[in-house]
């Protein structure tokens, strides 16, 4: 299994919305704190979409940080 397969089984298994994440699953998933979710999407140009008070990232851009940080 790639290194991606394993990164979207993790994902699937929390609270995916059609191509959109919560932020509260990506916060528990990287184990950030408020300050540096603060700052996530732009220090990793990813795409935010807030509904109310709740925040979502693409789960595909998610996806591609994972891929364009391969060692």
């Amino acid at each position: 299994m790639k290194k991606s397969d394993k990164t979207r089984n993790n994902f699937k298994e929390l609270e995916i919305m059609g191509d959109w994440v919560p932020r509260s699953v990506v916060k528990k998933f990287f184990n950030y704190g408020n300050t540096k979710m603060a700052r996530f999407a732009t220090d990793h140009n990813v795409t935010v979409s807030k509904v109310g008070k709740r925040i979502f990232y693409k789960y595909s851009e998610l996806l591609r940080l994972f891929e364009e940080n391969v060692m």
